[in-house]
């Protein structure tokens, strides 16, 4: 499949998808954009614009339906096969993404996860979790697709050499450090900072 949607629309088809997942389609089985965008608390000329893009469309009286609507999503912004991702740096955000992505139908697979400290016996995970100093042997072993650094404080350069090494697509960036790596490489960078000095600012009282 031709990958040619905006980055900031598969970013917001992903998370129409999630909505649309929580909504009781008993109760709700059409939804329109207005409504939509009340629960996403955006525009609901983004939601028709990013739905234009994928070429789905809805009854002008109902709206769109919601059972059809999160299977286009999914037919746009899913990977034809199951991909592989790993963590460097693991706690309850890691725990959190694993959870959501345990659903059958997900492309995304978490597999691995990377700490520097000693692995605790008595955390419970759905995935294997390995000391950084294994990092090399399983990311060839499992051929990471995804991988999501969120390691603070730590010299980044031999942790992205490896990564680069073992044939990575993607890197979800959670630290400071600026990744140079080759262009056929997506680099997504979470400025986790910034986000909260923008909160901030919103809800300054003045």
């Amino acid at each position: 499949m031709e990958r040619n949607l905006p980055p900031a629309t598969v970013e917001r088809l992903s998370n129409y998808r999630r909505k649309l997942k929580a909504i009781d389609t008993e109760d709700t089985e059409y939804i329109h954009s207005h409504k939509l965008a009340h629960i996403m608390r955006i525009n609901p000329a983004h939601i028709r614009r990013d739905l234009m893009l994928i070429n789905f469309s809805g009854d002008i009286h109902k709206g769109y339906n919601v059972e059809n609507l999160i299977n286009e999503i999914g037919k746009n912004i899913d990977c034809i096969r199951k991909q592989k991702v790993a963590f460097i740096g693991i706690g309850d955000l890691g725990k959190a993404l694993a959870a959501e992505f345990k659903s059958k139908d997900s492309m995304l697979e978490i597999v691995a996860a990377f700490r520097v400290a000693d692995n605790k016996s008595n955390e419970k995970l759905d995935f294997k979790c390995y000391h950084l100093s294994k990092l090399k042997q399983v990311m060839k072993k499992e051929s990471i697709d995804i991988v999501v650094l969120a390691l603070p404080n730590i010299d980044t350069k031999e942790i992205l050499k490896t990564v680069v090494e073992s044939g990575v697509k993607g890197i979800l960036n959670f630290t400071s450090a600026h990744l140079d790596v080759p262009d056929d490489i997506f680099v997504e960078n979470y400025d986790m900072v910034g986000k909260l000095e923008k909160l901030s600012y919103f809800t300054s009282c003045g």
